[in-house]
C-alpha cells in the first residue's frame, strides 16, 4: 500500500518535469518562430510580442496536459506490471520518439507561415499526400538544409532536456506494487491523475473548451498567431477536419436564400457595356499565379508590371477586384467555375462535388469553342488541379511533361517564357473559334526566375519576370492573324503579403488584376471601378456572347451596371466583404471583426452589410453541402 503511494508520487513529478519540458519547448519554438518570421512582426510592438507569450501558455499547458496524460498514465499502468524504474524508462523513450517529431516539425511550420501567413493545419495534409516533394517546393534548397540543421540541433536538445528533467526520477528503485489493494490504490491514482489533467486539456472550468478564439486577443495577426500553439492548432484542425462538409449558419436557411435571391437579382443581367467587336471571338484566360496590387501601379503599386501597364491604352481594367480566396487551388475553382469557396474546404479535393460545378469551358463547347487547351508548365497532380481540369473537358492539357529540361526551374517546372511561347505555337495550330487556359507558375515561392534581379524583393522580382514574358508574348501576338478576333483575360489566381507582408485584414492582400485585351474589343482605354471578384468574370464573359449565364449562381455581370457591387473573399476559417459603404474582416475561430470600415459611418449602414456578408457565407454553405449529393 505504501509502496503504491510512493509510485503514484513519483508519477505526479514525473508530470511536473514533462510538464516543464514541453513548456521550455514551446517557448523556444515561439522565439525561433519570430525570428524567422521578423519581417512580419516589423509592425508589431515588442509588448504585443511579449502579451502572446504569456497569452499562449494556456495552450501550451494544454497540450501538454494532452501529451501528459498519455505517457503518464502509460508509466502508472505500466509499473502495475513491472518495477516503476523500467516503466518511466520505457516511457521516456516513448517520449523522445514522439516529442522529437514534434519538435523537428515545429520549425517546419515556422517556415511554412513565412510563406503563408498561418500555421499548418490539417487542410494541408492532402496537398503533402498527394505530392511530398512539391508541397515543399516553395522552400529553397539552403532552407531546407538550415531546417534538417535546426532540426537536428533541436532534437539533441530536446532528448538532453528530457532526460536532465526526468533523471533523478527515472533513478527511483521502488519496487512494483504488491497485493489487490495497492494496485487498486495505484489504479484509482491513474483516474484521479487522467481527470485532474483534463482542466488543462480543456482551459478551464467555463462551459466553452478551449479554442483558437482565445488567441485572438489583439488587432495584430501575427502576435496572435504567435500565441496560437502550432501543435495544439493542427491537433485541433485534425478534430475539425472531421466535418468535411463545414457548414455557416447564422439565420433561418429559408431566409438566407430568400434574401440572397433579392442580393443577386439582378446579377445576371444581360444589359451595360458591350465590349466585343465579333460574336464569337477566340477566347485566352491567363491566369497568373500570386499577382497583386503590390506589384501593379494602376491598382496603387509599384510599377513592377510594364508590360501590363503598356496594354492598358487598348484594354479594359478593372481597379476593384478581388480574389475569392488565398490558394491557388481555390483561385482556379474561381475564375474556371465562377464557384466561390468555402474557408475551410477546399472543393478541388473532392472531384465528387467539383463534377457538379458548373464550368466555362462546358458553355463554350456548347456554342461551337471545340478546340480548348490547358496549359500549365508544372505538375497538374499538384493539390488536385489535374481533377479540375479533366472535369472542365479541356481536349489538350499541356503540362511540364511537355516541356524538355533545359526549360525547367529547380522546383516547379517550366519558366513562364517557355509556357507563353507554347501557347503561341498552339493557337498557330487551332482552328477559330479557341479557348485556352494559360496558368503562369514562375512568380510562385521560391520565386526564382531566369532573369538578372531587378528589384530587390524576390516576389516583385518574380512578378516582374512573368510581366516581361507578357510583354513577349503579345508582341508575338499582335502579329498574328488571329489577334483581331482574340480577347484575352488577365487575372490573378490570388494575391500576396508583398514586401510589406501585410496579413488578411488588408484589402491589398485581395485586391487582383482584371485586365480584358485583344483585337477582339471594341471599348478600349478605359478602367472599371465597379466592385466585383475573379468569380464573376464567367457570368460577364458570358453575358457579352450572349450566352446563359443562370447557371452561376454566385458570378455577376460586373460589366452590367445593375449588378450588385461587392466581393466576397475567405481566408484560413475568416471572411472578407467589400461593397461601396464598407469593408470588413471577420475571424470565424475568433468570433471577431478584424477590421470593420464603413462609409460613411452609420450604424443601418452596418447592421445591414454585416447580414449580407453572412448571408452569402451560408449560402456558399447551403450550396457546397448539396454539390455531388
Amino acid at each position: 500500500m505504501k509502496n503504491a503511494w510512493k509510485i503514484i508520487w513519483l508519477a505526479v513529478r514525473y508530470l511536473i518535469s514533462i510538464f516543464i519540458f514541453w513548456i521550455l519547448t514551446f517557448t523556444a519554438q515561439r522565439i525561433f518562430h519570430i525570428i524567422l518570421n521578423s519581417d512580419k512582426a516589423i509592425d508589431t510592438p515588442s509588448l504585443l510580442i511579449l502579451e502572446a507569450f504569456g497569452r499562449g501558455l494556456i495552450f501550451d499547458v494544454s497540450i501538454a496536459a494532452y501529451f501528459g496524460i498519455l505517457f503518464c498514465a502509460l508509466a502508472l499502468i505500466l509499473s502495475i506490471f513491472t518495477k516503476i524504474r523500467p516503466a518511466m524508462i520505457t516511457t521516456n523513450i516513448l517520449i523522445a520518439v514522439g516529442s522529437s517529431i514534434v519538435v523537428a516539425l515545429l520549425p517546419a511550420n515556422a517556415i511554412v507561415y513565412s510563406y503563408w501567413g498561418r500555421h499548418f493545419d490539417a487542410t494541408d495534409l492532402d496537398m503533402i499526400a498527394d505530392n511530398p516533394s512539391l508541397a515543399f517546393a516553395s522552400s529553397e534548397n539552403w532552407t531546407i538544409a538550415l531546417y534538417l540543421f535546426v532540426a537536428i540541433i533541436l532534437i539533441i536538445c530536446n532528448i538532453l532536456l528530457l532526460l536532465r528533467l526526468t533523471k533523478s526520477i527515472i533513478s527511483a528503485k521502488e519496487e512494483k506494487s504488491k497485493g489487490w489493494i495497492a494496485i487498486t490504490v495505484q489504479t484509482l491514482g491513474i483516474a484521479l491523475l487522467a481527470s485532474a489533467l483534463i482542466i488543462p486539456i480543456r482551459g478551464g472550468v467555463g462551459i466553452a473548451p478551449l479554442n483558437t478564439g482565445r488567441a485572438f486577443f489583439s488587432n495584430s495577426l501575427f502576435a496572435n498567431h504567435v500565441a496560437l500553439n502550432p501543435a495544439w492548432n493542427f491537433l485541433y484542425s485534425l478534430k475539425r477536419a472531421k466535418q468535411a462538409n463545414t457548414t455557416y449558419h447564422f439565420m433561418d436557411d429559408d431566409d438566407a436564400k430568400a434574401k440572397f435571391e433579392i442580393l443577386m437579382e439582378r446579377a445576371h443581367d444581360n444589359d451595360g457595356l458591350q465590349i466585343l467587336n465579333c460574336e464569337r471571338p477566340n477566347i485566352v484566360i491567363i491566369l497568373l499565379e500570386s499577382f497583386s496590387a503590390h506589384a501593379v501601379e494602376y491598382l496603387g503599386g509599384e510599377n513592377v508590371t510594364p508590360s501590363i501597364k503598356n496594354l492598358l491604352p487598348e484594354s479594359i481594367a478593372f481597379s476593384n477586384i478581388m480574389a475569392s480566396s488565398d490558394r491557388s487551388g481555390k483561385g482556379l475553382v474561381g475564375v474556371m467555375c465562377g464557384y466561390p469557396v468555402l474557408p475551410t474546404y477546399s472543393i478541388i479535393q473532392y472531384p465528387q462535388k467539383t463534377q457538379s460545378l458548373p464550368f466555362i469551358a462546358h458553355k463554350l463547347r456548347n456554342v461551337g469553342y471545340h478546340n480548348q487547351t490547358f496549359l500549365y508548365g508544372g505538375d497538374l497532380g499538384f493539390n488536385n488541379f489535374n481533377s479540375l481540369v479533366n472535369l472542365a473537358g479541356f481536349d489538350n492539357i499541356i503540362t511540364q511533361d511537355d516541356f524538355s529540361q533545359e526549360t525547367m526551374s529547380d522546383k516547379w517546372g517550366a519558366h513562364d517564357e517557355h509556357l507563353f511561347q507554347r501557347l503561341i505555337e498552339e493557337i498557330d495550330n487551332q482552328p477559330q473559334p479557341f479557348f485556352n487556359f494559360l496558368f503562369t507558375l514562375s512568380s510562385h515561392e521560391p520565386f526564382t526566375v531566369p532573369m538578372e534581379t531587378k528589384h530587390d524583393h524576390p516576389y516583385m522580382n518574380s512578378v516582374c519576370y512573368t510581366d516581361s514574358c507578357l510583354g513577349a508574348f503579345f508582341k508575338e501576338a499582335k502579329s498574328k492573324k488571329w489577334w483581331n478576333n482574340t480577347l484575352f483575360i488577365l487575372v490573378s489566381d490570388h494575391g500576396h503579403g508583398g514586401p510589406q507582408n501585410v496579413d488578411y485584414s488588408h484589402k491589398s492582400r485581395f485586391n487582383i488584376p482584371l485586365v480584358l485585351t485583344g483585337g477582339a474589343l471594341a471599348v478600349k482605354d478605359t478602367i472599371i471601378s465597379h466592385i466585383g471578384s475573379q468569380i464573376d468574370i464567367a457570368s460577364t464573359l458570358l453575358s457579352q456572347l450572349q450566352i446563359d449565364n443562370s447557371e452561376f449562381i454566385f458570378s455577376k455581370n460586373i460589366l452590367s451596371p445593375n449588378s450588385p457591387e461587392f466581393a466576397f473573399y475567405d481566408f484560413n476559417d475568416g471572411y472578407g466583404y467589400v461593397d461601396k459603404n464598407n469593408f470588413q474582416v471577420f475571424d470565424n475561430q475568433a468570433k471577431k471583426y478584424l477590421t470593420k470600415e464603413f462609409y460613411p459611418d452609420d450604424s443601418q449602414s452596418a447592421t445591414r452589410d454585416t447580414i449580407t456578408a453572412k448571408v452569402i457565407l451560408q449560402n456558399m454553405s447551403i450550396d457546397c453541402t448539396h454539390l455531388g449529393n
